[in-house]
């Protein structure tokens, strides 16, 4: 099987304690290229995927969108290292990144938040490098497919129907609404959203069945977490 990228927030990411549907997809013979990370933005999802999109060779990709309003901070200096340290959830890099999403710990985030954020950006930036995205799969002969981590409230002024995908359909709500979510963690510190196994299993194969077709079905049926 040829080599698959994916990039997507935790929803995805296979290196963290929850398994996810790209630890299903591993286990089961799948060739991935997971460029995911804990609580990342979507600037960083989809800058890590046209890098490597750019650099390496892949039949297909998957590019998991996450929720907006999230802040991956540089780490380049210790005063933002002693910020992070200092956060009560968000205390963990990814990278060179401090991958800070929403937490208003510290004052600077909060004065952000409240003076410079600016949501109408981020959203065409996304579109814009999704746009980018795609153009460079085509290019190469790669199989773009786009997934909801998390609902996006889209602003009017841009047209996020560029990004082709199912709008009215995320994870998050998927899982809620799933019979699994009663068997969900909610003992964690921040009551971590990323869905259970079980579900991680059941989104594999549909993933797979929907997008991906990868000769492993056999193994996707017996798989038992």
């Amino acid at each position: 099987m040829s080599k698959i990228l994916i990039s997507g927030c935790g929803m995805s990411w296979s290196k963290q304690e929850k398994p996810t549907w790209v630890n299903v997809l591993k286990i089961c013979g799948a060739d991935i290229d997971d460029r995911s990370g804990p609580a990342i933005s979507n600037q960083l999802i989809l800058n890590s995927m046209i890098e490597a999109i750019m650099e390496g060779e892949y039949s297909q990709a998957v590019c998991q969108l996450t929720a907006t309003g999230k802040l991956d901070v540089e780490l380049t200096n210790p005063q933002r290292e002693k910020v992070k340290e200092a956060d009560s959830t968000r205390n963990f890099k990814h990278g060179d990144y401090w991958p800070s999403s929403f937490s208003q710990d510290h004052l600077s985030k909060k004065l952000y938040y409240e003076y410079l954020h600016s949501p109408t950006i981020e959203q065409s930036d996304i579109i814009y490098k999704w746009m980018l995205l795609k153009r460079l799969c085509e290019d190469r002969n790669v199989k773009l497919h786009t997934i909801l981590g998390y609902k996006i409230q889209w602003h009017q002024r841009y047209n996020h129907r560029l990004i082709e995908t199912d709008h009215n359909w995320h994870i998050q709500e998927d899982y809620m609404n799933s019979e699994y979510y009663s068997l969900h963690d909610h003992t964690t510190k921040d009551n971590n959203p990323v869905p259970n196994k079980y579900y991680m299993v059941c989104l594999a194969k549909r993933l797979n069945t929907m997008y991906l077709n990868l000769p492993i079905n056999d193994r996707l049926e017996k798989f038992r977490g």
